[in-house]
């Protein structure tokens, strides 16, 4: 279980006991806010499992510009 997913079920019973409107909507935005890292975490991890299970090989003296290819799906793109 994933940090974010504890903050998001403390932020959601804040919000049931929450006791006023502004009070809830502000911790609603936090809460859909996390909901979307959690999202996307669920994401790259698939992403990085099936790398990982594939076992791909990497030969550091390949180079940053030969492995960026290999691996580019789980990097962030070069700018």
């Amino acid at each position: 279980m994933y940090r974010t997913e504890e903050e998001a079920e403390l932020l959601q019973s804040q919000i049931d006991d929450a006791s006023s409107t502004s009070e809830r909507v502000k911790l609603s935005k936090q809460l859909k806010k996390i909901n979307e890292q959690l999202l996307e975490l669920n994401k790259y991890e698939e992403v990085v499992h099936h790398w990982a299970d594939k076992m791909e090989p990497m030969d550091l003296d390949d180079g940053v510009k030969a492995n960026y290819a290999k691996f580019q799906e789980l990097l962030a793109k070069i700018k």
